[in-house]
């Protein structure tokens, strides 16, 4: 049975709203069915020992209910449905548990005793609040046995295509790795973390990207999204994406005075020639998506930037994935 990262599969709980507070590093998060969240991995291996090399997973929450969730876990580029599978976090783990799992196989493979990096525990998160060293496991070399409070820092991440600041209670294993906790009760996830490899959430949507694009190039011309998310080095992209191209294809087959630019850019791994041709080659299949359709053809333009017009600082995994992006460009 294929074998998924834990990390490449950290779980999902979705955003009820996503509103700024007084303080401007913080903002509100709610658990609800229908957040995507979207986690980087850097040199990621598998329980073999396989290096996978850097990639994003996809997770997709489907179910909150009676103190538990579950969500969907898959690989970017590939549908949900046959590239990964789901996890239940059952009500009473959702409360108290301290077991994460490292690997997970292909299809439902839940079980009592598991929380999600999605979301710590209760009782783990109101520990480290108070400042005392608790138990957190993994179950394989990785295992941190127990965390402790070692500082507190601001982390940046997309939350519904947009750059904020999010606070974080920054731990440390006692024999293994360093991690941050989102500092709030709702969703303590834990976000970011470094082990043999290094991940961190880097993006979080509630499900209206479509509509946010349409939005974007009605009153401006112009929108980003990295919701269109590829496989590694290559231009498929899974089911997940399907809703903002079908919303900027109704957009575009009501609007036809309308003509657009697909620009692909991508982050600096891999070198500029070789990233110029993949964003064109990811241009292009967005093009075609839409061609498919209904969209004319010659109302589209396919353009490749490659890693030549970076948004942010490729030097860290939240930056690589700001750069990853798709921009659509109207043109009358």
């Amino acid at each position: 049975m294929a074998r998924i990262l834990r990390q490449g599969i950290l779980a999902a709980a979705v955003l009820a709203s996503l509103t700024a507070t007084a303080d401007a590093n913080r903002v509100t998060l709610k658990l609800h069915p229908g957040l995507k969240l979207v986690c980087s991995i850097y040199g990621g291996y598998d329980k073999s020992g396989k290096a996978l090399g850097d990639y994003d997973s996809v997770n997709l929450v489907t179910q909150v209910a009676n103190g538990g969730y579950t969500y969907q876990f898959g690989f970017s580029g590939k549908s949900l449905s046959t590239s990964g599978g789901t996890q239940t976090v059952y009500p009473d783990d959702n409360a108290h548990g301290t077991m994460l799992r490292e690997y997970w196989p292909s299809g439902d493979d839940s079980r009592k005793g598991d929380v999600s990096y999605l979301k710590l525990s209760d009782a783990t998160y109101a520990a480290i609040k108070a400042g005392k060293e608790t138990k957190l496991e993994m179950d394989d070399a990785e295992n941190p046995v127990s965390i402790r409070k070692i500082g507190e820092e601001d982390l940046t991440t997309l939350i519904n295509e947009k750059p904020t600041k999010v606070h974080t209670i920054k731990v440390a294993g006692k024999t293994k790795g360093t991690f941050w906790i989102l500092d709030d009760p709702d969703l303590p996830m834990l976000i970011r973390g470094e082990t043999k490899w290094k991940w961190m959430y880097t993006s979080i949507s509630d499900g209206a990207a479509g509509a946010d694009v349409v939005a974007a190039l009605k009153s401006s011309g112009e929108a980003t999204t990295h919701a269109i998310l590829f496989a590694t080095n290559s231009a498929d992209f899974g089911s997940d994406a399907k809703p903002v191209l079908d919303a900027v294809a109704q957009y575009m087959k009501a609007s036809p005075a309308v003509a657009l630019e697909i620009q692909g850019h991508t982050d600096s791994i891999g070198g500029a020639a070789s990233n110029l041709q993949l964003s064109q080659k990811r241009a292009e299949a967005v093009k075609a998506y839409l061609v498919s359709a209904g969209v004319d053809a010659k109302r589209l333009t396919a353009k490749g930037f490659g890693l030549t017009v970076p948004v942010a600082d490729n030097k860290t995994p939240e930056g690589r994935a700001r750069n990853r992006r798709v921009v659509f460009a109207t043109k009358t």
